[in-house]
């Protein structure tokens, strides 16, 4: 109303005006909405406490000790001081404790930790545990209770609030589900962010491959593995060396390492370190290269098979029970396992002993010292009816875990993904935040089932992860928080992350939960996250000869080619419920926008983040249906509206820029490093997120639609570009 009164006013001064004046003066826009988020608010929910000193162990970590002063110093705005002991007659005070009177008050679980509010007079918080590990990821876990986020490897959220504050209430007792490892293997076949940190030698990345591992610490995790590449890539003496120097690192944090090795040159389709390459010497070159892999003191291998090409299986078994036998007597407290990946492929099916088995699956009649560690991809899970690499679904995967875990007692570890980055999300760009959905509900059900059919537990669980921006961080960092409390809801783990957010934490917590279900159900359920996803040559030409890795796009061809009939159906039932999501997703949009608007220094980056995250899939839906409506007028004769819905698509892929450039002057590293075409050690001569940075998967649609429409050229690839360069 107030609007339309400024309007009326507005119209009647330019009417008296203008008898006076030959023109008028536009009115000003309406300010843009801004909703302030203070991340100093987080301590509104906590009490005041003074003079609060930290007691510890001795036998406590000195880098967590060093930590807890240097956090609660900057949290608080005061010298905080560390001291070992236990607080005897002092006032307000931290004590982190493996004592048995600390052990009697806070009840740890065993294998894990308790946080209590432990007040007897002064205020009191208690951590115990009995590991000095887990009294090390206690440290941090409480860090974050007070209000740090150690989100990123590279980037913290450390709010600053007016002095000490304690939880009012807190009472948390958490145990691990996983035996050992919980962690992450930044897949360095990938020109990722990390490929540099782990695989290459030099101090600034030793450094950040110390970074790295504190990271993990910080977040409950304990393990780190990558795929080590062929030697002609990364000559060995000198990667070998900084391999170890990180190796020592971890060892001193309480980290393991591992490391990936491909056993075939058959179905090594990147730059591999491979055991086997003439299957005559097969025994001498297994012997020789897992010696010389061990000059690295792993304290993992990880085999890998390959992918979509079988070898023969009993050739396969010869080669890890070779493989096991000797790491056994060269080292013997390394822990080797393979990799049990995926592909509903006929070549994957093999005649084994008499009958038909999925060739993955025949590593569980190798040595039973072998470990298994079974995959699955995208963001796929093992409970829904959903899957990838030609699967209906995963359920094989989980019924595999379930029987090893039962029949054979071995060591099993459960190896999902945070990002798949070949033309799917990062690289698009795309913020997919349903993976945190799939990967929780891995977590919940898988601990669930286990611990109803009283199995042992896993022995680890791994996230194969592809790169940090744009979000993705956000599941990596999330996924271990769950594996601490497999039982809790998924709300419980998104209002953790919101709750950074201060003032802003209720709204926050609400707009991402509500991005995710809108993916949930239009992109995952609905089927429709190809559209959203793209396509380079790689895909197309795997499709082309019946390796579908993903579900593939309706071609624009098929549709100029087609009936009437199939064009309004694929409106119907792609195009009309990607627009009802984009219509769902612009509010999220705008609310975080608003709230980015009004955000402290501190929050600023991470709301950004979100907000640009949620953009950029909104403006991809947008170009999505905006070239596929152009490529269907084309087919219906309407020449002039086929080129005017074309130019819009343009349009939106320029608009699209704009939001990525903005992004990547937030990116943690060098903007070279991450998008820059160059040769490196891996298949790929660029910075994993090059496509991001061209929108190529951009551009590439909007070129096949333009051969159509502009050309009259229907399914050439000649003329686009391949988005492998």
């Amino acid at each position: 109303m107030k609007t339309l009164v400024r309007l009326l006013s507005l119209v009647g001064l330019g009417v008296v005006t203008s008898a006076g004046c030959s023109s008028t003066r536009d009115d000003p826009p309406e300010p843009l909405p801004v909703i302030a988020c203070a991340s100093s608010e987080i301590a509104v929910a906590m009490d005041p406490a003074t003079d609060v000193r930290v007691f510890v162990d001795p036998d406590l970590h000195p880098q967590v000790s060093a930590d807890l002063g240097s956090y609660l110093t900057r949290m608080w705005k005061r010298q905080v001081s560390v001291v070992a002991g236990a607080p005897e007659g002092a006032g307000d005070a931290v004590w982190i404790s493996s004592s048995p009177a600390a052990l009697e008050k806070a009840r740890p679980p065993e294998g894990g930790y308790a946080l209590v509010r432990a007040d007897e007079g002064p205020r009191k918080l208690l951590l115990a545990a009995s590991a000095p590990a887990d009294r090390a990821f206690a440290a941090y876990a409480l860090l974050e209770e007070l209000g740090a986020r150690f989100f990123h490897p590279m980037q913290e959220l450390v709010p600053e609030l007016d002095g000490p504050r304690f939880p009012r209430a807190l009472e948390a007792r958490r145990t691990p589900m996983t035996k050992t490892a919980r962690g992450l293997q930044p897949h360095l076949l990938h020109p990722t962010e990390y490929m540099r940190t782990f695989q290459e030698p030099g101090e600034a990345n030793l450094a950040e491959a110390r970074r790295f591992v504190d990271w993990l610490v910080k977040t409950g995790q304990n393990h780190v593995q990558w795929p080590l590449l062929d030697e002609n890539a990364t000559p060995w003496v000198p990667f070998s060396e900084h391999a170890r120097q990180i190796a020592a690192y971890a060892r001193s944090r309480g980290v393991t390492t591992g490391a990936v090795i491909q056993v075939n040159q058959r179905g090594s389709l990147q730059r591999n370190y491979v055991l086997v390459k003439d299957e005559a010497k097969k025994k001498e070159q297994i012997e020789a290269a897992l010696t010389k892999a061990m000059e690295v003191p792993w304290n993992d291998v990880e085999l890998a098979l390959g992918e979509f090409l079988a070898t023969d299986p009993e050739g396969m078994l010869e080669s890890l029970n070779l493989a096991v036998a000797h790491l056994a007597k060269i080292a013997p407290e390394t822990r080797v396992g393979v990799h049990n990946h995926v592909g509903n492929f006929p070549d994957l099916y093999v005649d084994f002993r008499g009958q038909t088995t999925f060739f993955y699956h025949v590593p569980q009649y190798a040595d039973p010292r072998l470990g298994q560690t079974v995959h699955t991809v995208f963001w796929y899970d093992l409970y829904r009816d959903r899957g990838m690499y030609s699967h209906p679904n995963f359920f094989l995967q989980r019924d595999y875990i379930m029987a090893q875990l039962a029949t054979t007692g071995r060591r099993v570890r459960y190896y999902p993904e945070s990002a798949y980055w070949i033309a799917a999300d990062v690289d698009v760009p795309v913020f997919l935040p349903e993976f945190i959905e799939s990967r929780w509900l891995d977590i919940h059900r898988l601990d669930e089932d286990i611990r109803n059919a009283n199995l042992p537990k896993l022995d680890g669980h791994l996230l194969f992860t592809s790169g940090h921006e744009w979000g993705y961080w956000l599941t990596d960092y999330l996924v271990a928080k769950m594996l601490w409390e497999p039982a809790a809801p998924l709300d419980r783990f998104l209002q953790h992350y919101a709750a950074a957010f201060g003032s802003c934490s209720g709204g926050v917590a609400a707009e991402l939960s509500a991005f995710i279900a809108l993916q949930k159900k239009y992109l995952f359920e609905g089927r429709l996250i190809p559209y959203v996803s793209g396509e380079d040559a790689t895909v197309e030409t795997g499709a082309s000869v019946g390796y579908v890795i993903r579900d593939i796009r309706k071609k624009f061809e098929d549709l100029v080619t087609g009936p009437e009939s199939e064009r309004a159906a694929f409106e119907a039932e792609v195009l009309a419920p990607l627009e009802t999501m984009t219509a769902e997703t612009r509010p999220i949009e705008d609310s975080l926008a608003a709230r980015c608007r009004g955000s402290d220094p501190i929050l600023a980056p991470w709301c950004d983040e979100l907000r640009d995250g949620v953009r950029i899939v909104r403006q991809r839906l947008e170009h999505v249906v905006v070239v596929y409506r152009a490529v269907i007028a084309h087919a219906r004769g309407d020449g002039t509206k086929a080129k005017e819905l074309l130019a819009r698509a343009r349009a939106k892929t320029e608009e699209a820029k704009v939001t990525i450039e903005a992004r990547e002057k937030a990116y943690r590293f060098d903007l070279e490093r991450l998008t820059g075409a160059y040769y490196n050690p891996t298949f790929y001569p660029f910075g994993y997120l090059r496509q991001a940075h061209t929108q190529c998967l951009w551009r590439r649609r909007d070129q096949f639609a333009s051969l159509i429409i502009e050309e009259g050229v229907l399914g050439s690839t000649s003329d686009v570009p391949t988005c492998l360069d």
